[in-house]
This record gives C-alpha cells, sequence and structure tokens, in this order.
C-alpha cells in the first residue's frame, strides 16, 4: 500500500533512530518525496514530504527553532528527522510538545546517520511503491470498468473496493446523499463538512483515519469517495489507486444523475396532470399507471395540504434574499424527511411536492374525517417546527374537496384557505377550506358594485369622520357589535368612560341614519364593516 514514516522507521538502516512525536498516526502518514531543508523554509517543502535536517542554527535558539519546526509543519511535510549531536545536541522539549500536540511526527537521528543513505533507501522505496501501485490500480480499474460495462450498480463496485482494499468505502455529495457499501455497517464519519479540492486523510483519535477523494465533474454537483480504515494498523491506500479508481466511479454517478433527473421530470410532469386535474375518463387508466410506476396509489382518497414556509431567511440566516437559492435544497430534503416520517407513523400513503414557494401534501385521509386526518398529520409536523428543524408554516387544507380523484379541487381549496386565511388571520396558522367561507362570500361582495355603493353610503361618512376628528368609530362600532351591544363589556374593552362610549355610539347613528336598535340595521353595518376590511385588507 502507501508508503508511511512506519515504513521508513522499519528500515534496518534506521535502527538507530528514534520517534519522538505522534507515534499514532506513524502507520497512516504517507511519504511521497524527500528533501534536505534547514532554514528558511519558505515554499520548498512539499506536500507529505520527509524533510531531513541538521537545525543548524538554531541550536541555542529554542524560539527560533520552535518557528522553524513550526514552518516545516505548516507546509505540510509528512514528518521532520533532525540530526543530533553537532549543531543540535537535544531537541528541546517545547519542540516535542509541539509536535505531540499537532500529531507531527518528530524523528531525532544520529550524527552518523548519513543523509544520502537515507535519500536512497525511501527513493528506492518510493519507487517501488509506485510501480506497484500503478499495477495495481490498473487491476482495480479494469475490473470497475467491467463491472460498469455488466450494468452492476454502485453499490457493487464499493463493495468490491471495500473487500479488495479492506477499507469501509462511500460515495458522498454535499446533500449528504450517500451510497454505502451494503455488507457493512453504516460509517459515522461522513465528513460533509470538508470541501477540499485535492486528496486528503483525516485523522481520527482512535488511531484510523479517513481519506477523501474529491470526485470532480464539471456542471454536476460534487461527490467525494471516503475510505474509513477498519483497524488501526491500517495504512493508506495509495491515491494513484484512488484517483482511477475515481475516474471510473463517476460514470455510476453521471448515470445515477441521469436517472434521477428524468425521475424528477417525470415526477414533475405527473404532479402537473395531477394539481390540474388534466385527465379525461379515458385517461383514467393512464393516470393510474403512471402514479402506479412512480410509487403514488392515486386511487385512494386525499385531502390537500398547502404550505408556505415563513420567515425562511431569518430561519436559516440568509443575509439577503439573493443568497435563498444557496438553501433551497437543504429546505427541501429537511421538510421532505419529515413529511415522510410523519405519513410513515401514521401509515398513510402520501404523494408530494414542491412547487415555486410552496409545499403541495396529499395525505391518506378517510373521506368523511378529512379535516381530522389532515389535523393528525399536521400536529406530527408541528414538532419538528417546535424543535427548530424547520421553519413554520402557514397552511391551507382543501377537506371540502378531499376523496378519489379529486386532487385538482381539493388543490384549489386548499391555495384558496391558505390566501384568504393568511390575508385575513395572518401568517403562521392552519386554515381550513370551510372556516374562510365568510371571507370568500366577503371577496365576492367586494366585486359587485352595488354592494360596495352600498358600503360606502353606510359607513363612509364614519371612516372620514375618523380621518379628520381621530376618534375611530369604526372600530368602536366593531367591537360594540362583537359584543352583542353590551354597553359594559363594550366600555371596559375600549377603555371608555361609559358616556364616552354612549356620545360616541350616537355620533355613529347620526352619521349612518340608522338605528342600532334595529335589527336589520345592526346587521347592515356589521357586513359593511366587514366588506371595509377587506378593502383594506387587500392592500
Amino acid at each position: 500500500m502507501q508508503y508511511t514514516v512506519k515504513d521508513l522507521l522499519t528500515n534496518p538502516l534506521l535502527n538507530s533512530a528514534n520517534l519522538l512525536a505522534a507515534e499514532t498516526i506513524i502507520s497512516s502518514q504517507p511519504i511521497e518525496s524527500v528533501t534536505v531543508m534547514e532554514m528558511p523554509v519558505e515554499d520548498f517543502v512539499y506536500h507529505n514530504e520527509l524533510v531531513l535536517t541538521t537545525a543548524i542554527g538554531c541550536g541555542n535558539n529554542p524560539d527560533l527553532f520552535l518557528s522553524y519546526v513550526e514552518a516545516v509543519f505548516s507546509a505540510g511535510a509528512a514528518a521532520m528527522a533532525i540530526s543530533t549531536g553537532r549543531h543540535v545536541l537535544d531537541i528541546p522539549e517545547q519542540i516535542i510538545s509541539f509536535c505531540q500536540n499537532e500529531n507531527f511526527p518528530l524523528i531525532e537521528l544520529p550524527w552518523e546517520l548519513r543523509f544520502g543513505d537515507i535519500i536512497k533507501i525511501t527513493l528506492e522505496q518510493i519507487n517501488q511503491w509506485e510501480q506497484n501501485s500503478q499495477a495495481k490500480a490498473d487491476i482495480i480499474q479494469r475490473k470497475l470498468l467491467r463491472l460498469y460495462m455488466e450494468n452492476k450498480s454502485l453499490n457493487d463496485a464499493l463493495s468490491y473496493l471495500s473487500k479488495n482494499l479492506k477499507m469501509t468505502v462511500t460515495v458522498e455529495n454535499d446533500d449528504k446523499n450517500t451510497w454505502i457499501d451494503p455488507t457493512l455497517n453504516d460509517s459515522d464519519t461522513l465528513l460533509t463538512t470538508y470541501h477540499q479540492k485535492e486528496p486528503y486523510i483525516i485523522h481520527s483519535k482512535n488511531h484510523g483515519f479517513t481519506q477523501i477523494v474529491p470526485i470532480h465533474m464539471p456542471a454536476h454537483e460534487s461527490y467525494r469517495l471516503l475510505l474509513e480504515s477498519k483497524s488501526p494498523n491500517a495504512t493508506p491506500i495509495p491515491w494513484l489507486i484512488l484517483k482511477q479508481a475515481v475516474t471510473i466511479l463517476s460514470l455510476w454517478i453521471l448515470q445515477q444523475e441521469t436517472k434521477i433527473n428524468r425521475e424528477e421530470k417525470e415526477k414533475e410532469e405527473f404532479m402537473q396532470i395531477l394539481l390540474n386535474g388534466d385527465w379525461s375518463t379515458d385517461g383514467k387508466e393512464d393516470f393510474i399507471k403512471q402514479g402506479e410506476k412512480l410509487n403514488y396509489e392515486v386511487e385512494l382518497p386525499y385531502v390537500c395540504i398547502v404550505g408556505y414556509p415563513e420567515n425562511l431567511m431569518e430561519f436559516y440566516q440568509i443575509p439577503n434574499s439573493d443568497s435563498i437559492g444557496k438553501i433551497e435544497n437543504t429546505f427541501k430534503k429537511s421538510v421532505s424527511t419529515i413529511l415522510e416520517s410523519a405519513a410513515k407513523s401514521l401509515k398513510k400513503k402520501m404523494i408530494y411536492t414542491f412547487h415555486r414557494n410552496f409545499v403541495i401534501v396529499f395525505i391518506e385521509c378517510t373521506e368523511e374525517k378529512a379535516s381530522e386526518d389532515a389535523h393528525l398529520f399536521l400536529d406530527k409536523i408541528d414538532l419538528s417546527v417546535e424543535k427548530g428543524k424547520i421553519p413554520a408554516f402557514s397552511l391551507g387544507i382543501g377537506e371540502n374537496q378531499a376523496g378519489k380523484f379529486t386532487f385538482h379541487l381539493s388543490y384549489q381549496n386548499a391555495r384558496t384557505a391558505l390566501e384568504i386565511g393568511r390575508t385575513h388571520k395572518g401568517p403562521g396558522q392552519r386554515f381550513t377550506y370551510a372556516n374562510t367561507g365568510i371571507y370568500q362570500l366577503l371577496s365576492a361582495l367586494m366585486n359587485n358594485p352595488s354592494a360596495s355603493e352600498i358600503m360606502h353610503s353606510t359607513i363612509g361618512n364614519i371612516a372620514a369622520y375618523d380621518k379628520n376628528k381621530g376618534l375611530d368609530l369604526l372600530h368602536t362600532l366593531a367591537t360594540y357589535i362583537h359584543h352583542q351591544k353590551n354597553v359594559s363589556q363594550t366600555a371596559r374593552t375600549l377603555s371608555l368612560h361609559r358616556q364616552s362610549l354612549l356620545y360616541r355610539l350616537r355620533k355613529i347613528e347620526k352619521l349612518t341614519d340608522r338605528s342600532l336598535d334595529n335589527p336589520d340595521d345592526v346587521f347592515l353595518l356589521d357586513l359593511c364593516l366587514r366588506l371595509w376590511g377587506v378593502r383594506f385588507e387587500r392592500r
């Protein structure tokens, strides 16, 4: 496998060498080249390079010595081997402590050990390792290509790699969608927080490690190949092998993405037909078959719920509206997981989609208890909202048209309930089609010229008086009617003296030419007040 610091130290030539730090990682710390380096470091150290040094000029200055070691470490060196006995008699404790804390292999070499001999055996072993790696890479690449040509799955390929390389093998993307070798336990080190462009190793506290190889595919999602060591004595897989493996694995990923995109397009087209009700009696059988292909049981009764997420920017702490697109996948994935979990816990079938700014859900129901079933489902969703897993929603329920093959009607009712309820009752609540009936009627009346004229002639004078005098007689009248003309209760609610309220009520009667003792007049005033409210809430 990979040539490591441990391989170097087990060579008989280095029997007299002394490892001072980072013993736990030497079996997984690769060496890819070797150099002799003295101060200054600048840009002369390569990543994973073994640095040999006499530390000349550092022996009498511990701080300078430490800064030199820090620079070599920061450059990404594989290890540092310091020759002692001439320029440096003893390596200071602060140097050893630094290397221990940073898990950076530090080797003490006797002065008699020639750098030339170390370089020779290191280069020979690296060369041998590279030849072996190339041979193994070719074998693995051919095997993977054969699996692909035989239409085997990506999991089959990962299973082969796992057995051949003796590692836990995973492919992961930025949305935490993963493919894991199905013969293994799920890996608990899926490192989605790392986004480097070059291969790298993450060392864990239990002496293990994970190798990560980015899979670069222009114009596609970002994917990574992850290999987790199965034992503390495991050594890293040569990058050459992994890079060649990744070339073939990308074929599966492209195939998988193409399949997912095709399925998403089919679902989108199906949902468009479902929402619009674009199927005829003759075409219903095709509609059912298409639903079955997408794992939708469309012959069951469903009730529609339409949700609109509130305060999305604040929930995801987005600085401006231009950044909303960045969290769209996160939002959809988390909401999808919660919707599916809620439906599963209730043993209900579900069909759902994301359309523009809305989440549209059809949940299986009993036709006689459609509203009850919808609320029971939403109670499950609310638990995730309360735990801060997803943002709060304004919700509309189309229970009046729940049933079989009434998708489009239930959807229209749910949208109507959401829009009217959110406008008149405020965001973040649930609204059923039935409990928004009064506002539907009022909205229809507002479009009637005669109704609008009656409204203005009845309470227009009160509104004008309020504007000029600032008395708020409209609110006084609405409160009086709400309390069923109870003067004492109305006065308490408005924090008015009884005589002040009676004065306002007489003023209302004078401005409207209506009597508050006449039930018909009170009904007309109440209706006009509601129409007036609808008119201003529309603005």
